[in-house]
């Protein structure tokens, strides 16, 4: 599993487990917030540049249920990767889910640092879902889509 789909499984596997763990309360959103620390040999980096490296996501996250079924999801990535050469990637974004499970997403989902310093990459903008996750809307600075991500990723 590379770090595109790592984050976004653990997140949403997370997210079905405490929305299904309780009952929201009548009197206002229901809050849950969590956090963890992984370390794993990055297949994503692998792939893309040929280099063997272990990479360390943090990531933190905050669930809020309300009474009407709607929630938001706000999450905080970090993709820290062992070998120095190679960009470390944050990301942060806000899911607003709707009852019938439609949602749009906003944020910074990338941002890329050079080693060297500054920002290489950045996609920032917001996507709207429908509740079988096929998108309805984009819009923002996608740069990454249809980009050759090796000369950003790879030393």
């Amino acid at each position: 599993m590379n770090r595109r789909t790592l984050a976004p499984s653990l997140t949403i596997a997370l997210v079905m487990g405490v929305a299904t763990a309780g009952a929201v309360q009548a009197s206002g959103p229901t809050r849950v917030t969590d956090s963890y620390m992984d370390r794993f040999f990055d297949d994503f980096i692998f792939e893309l540049c040929e280099i063997e490296t272990f990479t360390t996501l943090t990531e933190r996250w905050t669930l809020k249920e309300f009474p009407d079924g709607s929630a938001t999801l706000h999450v905080v990535r970090t993709f820290v990767p062992d070998d120095s050469r190679i960009p470390i990637e944050k990301g942060a974004a806000t899911s607003f889910i709707r009852p019938d499970g439609s949602r749009t997403v906003a944020g910074s989902a990338t941002r890329l640092f050079d080693p060297d310093g500054g920002i290489t990459l950045i996609d920032a903008g917001r996507v709207e879902l429908d509740e079988f996750d096929n998108v309805l809307r984009v819009s923002g600075q996608l740069t990454s889509f249809g980009a050759d991500l090796a000369s950003y990723y790879c030393p």
